[in-house]
């Protein structure tokens, strides 16, 4: 990423999966990390507010993806990075382009992506 990147949104319904990477981006420089834990939530949050990258887990829960926050993601031309255990070509809305990290996400690579 060339650009300053500020305000970064985690959707990750395992908390402390997500604290662990609101931690990292923190120590990396990330001024605004917010945490949606909820599918609702992360809907919600993704239409309304500023967000410069996204970090996204696939399952939210029993019968939940977050297929639609991604879908919203792209239609605001946010960049995104899946973040799960699934492999990348088990992501049925996965584009081609997509970067998918594996969890756990380490500080070495969240640092390789933000700067």
């Amino acid at each position: 990423m060339t650009e300053k990147i500020e305000h970064v949104l985690i959707v990750e319904d395992e908390i402390f999966v997500a604290m662990e990477m609101r931690a990292a981006l923190m120590d990396i420089g990330v001024k605004y990390v917010e945490i949606c834990g909820q599918l609702r939530t992360a809907i919600d949050y993704a239409e309304k507010n500023e967000i410069d990258f996204a970090l996204v887990d696939v399952n939210l829960g029993p019968n939940q993806t977050s297929k639609t926050v991604v879908d919203i993601l792209r239609s605001r031309d946010v960049p995104f990075a899946f973040v799960t255990a699934y492999d990348p070509d088990q992501i049925e809305f996965r584009d081609q382009n997509d970067l998918v990290f594996r969890k756990p996400v380490s500080r070495r690579c969240l640092d390789k992506v933000f700067h």
